[in-house]
């Protein structure tokens, strides 16, 4: 048994991003095995109240309030010098929220009384806090290689030399804070090729492997309609740029033209942290719009299809490997699926455009058979892939190898 130090950003629960569903997964299989503390951050008081339900994985948590979250005048200061600090080094604001010298300080009090055998960080944006790791061997947690989201960003937009210089940089940097680390853990095969690939570019290395994501053993349980309809389904964090181009997709191309086809196609809409001009968009082409479910397997089982229509991002695609849990048929774009090896029309539809989309939505809904297939051998796979039981020996088996081969 080992003493496991994780630290994430930002506070996890409730779980309704799956970044923060890949945390609580990993702290409870860390726990299982190990003595486990987690340190995070709160953006409220309120999350206070839910210390305890990530205590009954079995990990202590250290949870202090972020500083910029005490006051507006806080706020406002914090913003203002990070932003400065920004413009004069290069290094995205983001990397200054989330190396505060609260963290910091609870960080590095851990290393003097504490003294883990391992540190994680999770986000290559937590790069600044690893000269605070001075005790046993440090990792990194990055849930993809970020720097291509900005690169598909730029090239699914108009030619724009401003965000193609963007993305450079920020490519620029991510592979430098990589460096940093002698352990790196990453979502997906295509991540882990990538962060090898360009780790070597820079005469750097590092011992990189593959975390596979597991899926709540609750939603292999979920049922499905008793009567086949027409329901559609979309969701997503919308503090995600892709997922609101993803939306803004919909409801521009590709919901108009399943509409005209079939009129009486419905659009259920959940997702949390959004309340733009993009709700009243999605309202107006049809969309029911849901915001935040706490019940995702409710969710799941009032849908007849999911859609995933992203134009850009990165890493896993946690909601598709759910949806397949759950035996959902589910239909993506070509980017959203990658990095997982599905095969198309066998366990997920993949179309590559909004006129491709339309149609695939239109074929599944007009035939149930069908659909109920696809979503029988998407959770076939799912459940062969990604269950809990499956996963939990590889994870740790990657956790155990940084303990054996990494120097302290």
């Amino acid at each position: 048994m080992a003493r496991i130090l994780l630290v994430k950003p930002l506070f996890p629960y409730p779980p309704h991003q799956g970044t923060r569903r890949v945390s609580l997964a990993f702290l409870a299989d860390l726990a299982g095995e190990h003595e486990v503390t987690y340190l995070c951050q709160r953006e409220t008081r309120a999350e206070a109240a839910d210390i305890p339900k990530i205590e009954q994985l079995g990990v202590r948590v250290i949870a202090p309030l972020m500083p910029n979250h005490r006051s507006p005048v806080h706020k406002l200061a914090h913003k203002i010098r990070n932003l400065a600090r920004s413009r004069s080094s290069g290094i995205p604001a983001l990397c200054y929220y989330w190396s505060n010298r609260v963290l910091r300080g609870e960080l590095e009090r851990l290393m003097r009384d504490w003294k883990p055998d391992l540190t994680i960080l999770e986000n290559w944006e937590t790069f600044r806090l690893r000269d605070a790791i001075t005790t046993g061997r440090a990792a990194l947690l990055a849930h993809d290689a970020a720097f291509q989201i900005r690169e598909r960003e730029a090239e699914a937009s108009a030619p724009n030399a401003s965000l193609a210089a963007a993305a450079r940089k920020y490519k620029e940097l991510e592979v430098g804070a990589w460096s940093r680390f002698p352990a790196i853990l990453c979502l997906t095969g295509d991540d882990e090729a990538v962060i090898k690939t360009e780790l070597a570019a820079a005469g750097a290395s590092a011992l990189v492997q593959h975390l596979p994501v597991p899926v709540s053993g609750e939603l292999f349980k979920a049922g499905r309609p008793s009567r086949p309809g027409k329901r559609v389904g979309f969701m997503g964090s919308f503090r995600a740029d892709f997922n609101l181009d993803a939306l803004s997709y919909i409801t521009d191309e590709i919901w108009p033209r399943v509409r005209k086809e079939m009129p009486d196609a419905q659009l259920l809409i959940a997702g949390n942290g959004y309340e733009g001009e993009l709700k009243a968009r999605a309202q107006a082409v049809g969309g029911q719009w849901l915001g935040f479910v706490d019940d995702l397997a409710q969710y799941f089982a009032d849908l007849d299809l999911l859609m995933v229509p992203l134009r850009f991002g990165g890493g896993v695609r946690i909601r598709i490997l759910e949806a397949l849990a759950a035996g959902l048929p589910t239909l993506a774009t070509p980017i959203a699926v990658a990095g997982l090896p599905l095969e198309s029309g066998k366990h997920v539809c993949v179309a590559p455009d909004a006129d491709g989309i339309a149609r695939e939505i239109q074929g599944l809904l007009a035939d149930p058979e069908r659909a109920r297939v696809l979503g029988e051998t998407g959770r076939d796979w799912c459940r062969a892939q990604h269950s809990p039981e499956v996963l939990r020996p590889k994870r740790l088996a990657a956790v155990a190898r940084i303990l054996d081969e990494v120097h302290a």
